[in-house]
Formats: structure tokens, sequence, C-alpha cells
């Protein structure tokens, strides 16, 4: 089956089931190869640990079809790494596999093209949106401390600070088919 919307989520976290502290986020439209090609991209970021050994992880995927009136189908794949067993790879060679993959996953899907152009409300507001659902905070309890522009990648990187003393952070870029929140973080304690 080949998805017409297909979400794609990597979590961070020290165990299965755990809230994590960093996700990459990943939302396609007509995605263009079938669900097991989808499932083997993302099986290839379960071996970037120290020297190309296996990182304790756990991948599912959801597929459906829906018609009422009007046909569809879509899927989704959650992809949970084990933070400990990465070892000593640094969070830009992680960061750098995961976006490999997205950007493979971005080729295969079709969507309408928004043009090269994010403004940065646009970019804040996706930013503010997927926090608040990543990790349930009210959106307007999230004050601005950071924003960056980059120009060449077409991206932009916002930090926050909650009224708890949290801290969060995202960024966002646009992918082929619309302005989307590619990554997210936070620190701080997490029993809130």
């Amino acid at each position: 089956m080949e998805a017409l919307t297909a979400k794609v989520i990597i979590n961070l976290t020290e165990y299965p089931g755990m809230q994590p502290d960093i996700s990459w986020v990943l939302a396609l439209d007509c995605l263009d190869i079938p669900v097991e090609e989808a499932l083997r991209e993302l099986r290839t970021l379960s071996r970037i640990g120290p020297e190309g050994r296996p990182v304790p992880n756990s991948l599912s995927s959801r597929a459906g079809e829906h018609d009422w009136g009007g046909s569809s189908s879509s899927a989704e794949f959650l992809l949970e790494l084990s933070a400990g067993g990465l070892g000593a790879l640094s969070a830009t060679a992680i960061d750098a596999a995961i976006r490999d993959v997205f950007k493979r996953l971005r080729g295969r899907a079709r969507g309408d093209y928004w043009g090269d152009l994010m403004t940065e409300e646009q970019a804040l507001g996706a930013a503010r949106s997927r926090i608040a659902t990543q990790y349930g905070v009210p959106a307007d309890e999230l004050t601005v401390q950071e924003a960056e522009a980059d120009a060449v990648e077409g991206t932009y990187a916002f930090t926050f600070s909650h009224t708890d003393g949290r801290t969060f952070g995202a960024a966002v870029g646009l992918l082929k088919d619309a302005p989307s929140c590619m990554r997210v973080w936070r620190k701080g304690p997490s029993g809130h």
C-alpha cells in the first residue's frame, strides 16, 4: 500500500514509551513508496550506533484506508531510539543521519508546492504548535528566548522558556509541501 498522507516520527528516549527529550517529525503528502520500503529506510537508523552496531530501538507503523465519500490512505511510522545506545555519537551526527533518511523519503513524496519562502511568523506558529502537542504545554506559555534564521537551508530555529522553568526548542523548515516543525526538544524537569 502507498499512503496519500504519511507522518514519520523519530524519538530519542531513554526507554520505550517514555516521553522523548528530542523528536524529529516529517509530514508528507502523497508518499510514493510502499509502507515496507519506508520501514526499510527507517531501519537504517537503527545501525547508527558506534562502529555501526545496532542501537536499541522500537519501530512501528500503522496504515489505514478511508472511504467516506472520497477515498484516502494514510500511514504513520514511529521509531524510538535509545539515547544510551548511541554512545559517544554526537548530536550533529544523529541529526545528519536522520536528515538523510528524511531527504530520501521527501524525494519520494508529491505535494502542493508552497514556494521557497516561509515567514518567521509561520515558522514560529509551527514551532509553538508542535511543542504544545508533543509536550502538553499551552503554546501561549512559551516565551521566545532566541530565534535564528538560516537563509541557505531555509530553516528557523527557536528556543523558548516556559513558566515552569523548562526550556524547549524547535527547528522549522519548508518541507516541499508545507512549513513543518522538523525537530523539537526540551531541557529541564520531565515530571511535568
